[in-house]
């Protein structure tokens, strides 16, 4: 398989997860892949090879979760390729998990666990930003998200919800942030029409409401929809 790219490990090791029972999420506050079964956190760092900057990465988020995996493309050359063996001695001293991802030429993938993580007893555990990981991956509705990605159109959970704001002024028209809350809304309505960062929606005073404001979708609001297309269908 040519051109191999982080993204493209994903998909495997998603299947893999969801094959355990665990509920998986994609680009979830700057970790690539998130896991969750009972409580406990799973997460993956993918990368087309086996650096130091892997390594680095898969270190923090021992911090926050209970087992760190990092995923790498199989070499072409399979066990026997050089380095393997170093691969999978350096990453049971630093207690990560290791996970070969092999594609054939077909494009078919085959996922295989080399070595699976011992609990980190060194780091102390970042409990704030545990608790944030865990907010942002129960909070979404769907797997919208391909962890290994750039940044760009990742969807938050903050945004998640804006759009269906967003979406239920458009089907409803303008209306306050109470009556969307009450159509369906998040619990956040009010804060996310108030604060409005990223200018989606348009305020304007309810006529005889005082100071009762009507919100509607604007300009940007429209396209952001539109540039998400079914997202929230499929959420």
């Amino acid at each position: 398989m040519d051109k191999l790219l982080e993204r493209d490990l994903y998909g495997p090791v998603r299947d893999y997860l969801v094959s355990l029972g665990y509920d998986v999420k994609g680009e979830v506050l700057d970790c690539d892949l998130t896991a969750v079964r009972d409580g406990e956190l799973i997460v993956v760092e993918l990368k087309r090879g086996f650096t130091l900057e892997l390594l680095y990465q898969a270190m923090a988020r021992q911090r926050i979760a209970d087992g760190v995996y990092v995923a790498v493309p199989l070499p072409r050359r399979g066990y026997a390729a050089p380095r393997i063996r170093e691969a999978q001695a350096l990453c049971r001293r630093l207690e990560l998990g290791l996970i070969f991802v092999g594609f054939s030429s077909a494009g078919a993938a085959q996922v295989d666990v080399a070595v699976h993580p011992r609990e980190a007893a060194a780091p102390r555990r970042d409990k704030r930003r545990r608790l944030a990981v865990l907010r942002e991956h129960t909070g979404r509705t769907g797997s919208v998200n391909t962890g290994g990605v750039s940044r760009r159109k990742i969807l938050t959970l903050y945004k998640e919800q804006a759009l269906w704001v967003a979406r239920l002024l458009q089907e409803s028209g303008p209306m306050t942030a109470a009556e969307v809350r009450k159509q369906g809304g998040p619990s956040n309505t009010a804060a996310i029409l108030g604060r409005d960062p990223m200018g989606w929606f348009v305020r304007e005073v309810r006529p005889g409401g005082g100071r009762t404001y009507l919100y509607r979708v604007g300009e940007k609001g429209l396209a952001a929809l539109a540039e998400y297309g079914d997202i929230l269908k499929k959420s």
